[in-house]
């Protein structure tokens, strides 16, 4: 199901791809039978990109609790990433994801990019185990433990440089896939650093952190909910003799309607702060700090047989401070991003896209792109679905 994107022309086999894959998706198509709307990664992008508005397979990443609720198989084709939840009898799932990036991973490259000795800095941790288990208790009850770790290393001559990090998460999820419930989970981190070369040598080994997210949801009457959701994180890890400390709280309202059987509309309002302070060792303090003002969120799905199309808009409102060097900058601004999508279901099986805003200009290069950018799709998921 993954392709061998490494040939010795690129460009060629992956515009000849493009174009088959697009023959065949039309051709299933045409026997495909009228199904339920599924759930991806690239579903999610079109809808808004906020997980916690919607109810599917990507809440797995926040909540491991609903493992078996959602226990699927996904391929993310361009992203390079796949995955696999699998029911175990009638109470429990056990899953496994290879390469999936997380936003933990990516804060954790974003700042070893910053500091330290050149080798440390090229350091960039990949995902090596990301693992996922639930259970039902009794009930309406489920309790998950997911755990996840992330490594890179670099070693030449007397310099060596790496970076780990480790992460178990632990939910309970109360009334899964019932009109009411709630999720919450728990995330312990561990971080470690070290950088060393002839003539010096640091390193963290005691780095830690810790999230808690919940989000609750309240059916209001059929095929309406309203879901309160907030998040809270602290990470203090940094590279010796720096110290570093990153806070985040997030929290939000939203609704997930369906005003009929084809039609699936989310939309949700979110407030945050994010702060990073970064102390060195001669004192001096970096701090880069961004207040997310209410930030609107919103998507429609519509379905047609076994065709649908999503279009989402996220308008963000932000405030950011930059303190360095005893001199702090002050900013804000505003900006819109959207998003269109297609999905494409036969039986249990979905396909998933983004569409490329650029081939409504494109011409010839609708399928097969040109040599900077791809064709009809910016990403696909593909997505095999284990649960009703």
């Amino acid at each position: 199901m993954i392709s061998d994107l490494g040939d010795p022309q690129p460009g060629r086999s992956l515009s000849l791809r493009r174009i088959a894959f697009a023959i065949v998706a039309l051709y299933l198509l045409s026997f495909a039978q009228v199904s339920p709307a599924g759930a991806s990664p690239m579903r999610l992008s079109a809808l808004g990109a906020q997980s916690w508005l919607v109810f599917d397979v990507t809440n797995l990443q926040q909540h491991p609790s609903l493992a078996r609720t959602f226990a699927h198989a996904d391929v993310e084709l361009f992203d390079e990433w796949a995955g696999a939840v699998v029911p175990i009898g009638t109470s429990g799932a056990v899953g496994l994801f290879l390469n999936r990036p997380t936003p933990s991973i990516g804060r954790l490259n974003d700042y070893t990019a910053t500091t330290g000795s050149r080798a440390f800095r090229s350091l960039v941790s990949t995902p090596w185990l990301d693992g996922v288990a639930s259970m039902r208790l009794g009930g309406s009850t489920d309790v998950g433990v997911a755990l996840r770790a992330a490594y890179d290393r670099s070693h030449r001559g007397a310099a060596e440089a790496s970076t780990s990090l480790r992460q178990a998460l632990i939910g309970l999820s109360f009334g899964a896939g019932k009109s009411r419930g709630l999720d919450m989970t728990v995330r312990l981190d561990q971080v470690a650093f070290r950088d060393r070369d002839e003539g010096f040598s640091a390193s963290e080994t005691d780095g830690t952190g810790l999230g808690v997210e919940a989000r609750g949801r309240w059916q209001l009457q059929s095929g309406l909910y309203t879901i309160p959701w907030i998040s809270w994180e602290q990470s203090k890890a940094g590279l010796a003799p720096e110290s570093r400390t990153l806070t985040a709280l997030q929290s939000g309202l939203g609704i997930n309607a369906r005003p009929n059987a084809s039609t699936l509309v989310v939309a949700g309002l979110l407030l945050g702060v994010d702060e990073e302070e970064v102390i060195d060792a001669t004192g001096v303090v970096r701090r880069h700090r961004v207040v997310q003002m209410p930030t609107t969120v919103g998507g429609i799905e519509v379905q047609s047989g076994s065709m649908s199309i999503r279009v989402g808009i996220r308008h963000c409102a932000g405030w950011v401070q930059r303190t360095a060097e005893g001199v702090t900058d002050e900013s804000f601004s505003t900006h819109l991003v959207s998003h269109v999508g297609v999905g494409f279901r036969f039986g249990d099986v979905a396909v998933d896209g983004l569409l490329r805003k650029q081939i409504l200009r494109d011409g010839p290069y609708l399928l097969t792109g040109d040599a900077d950018e791809g064709g009809l799709f910016t990403n696909l998921s593909l997505t095999y679905f284990l649960f009703d």
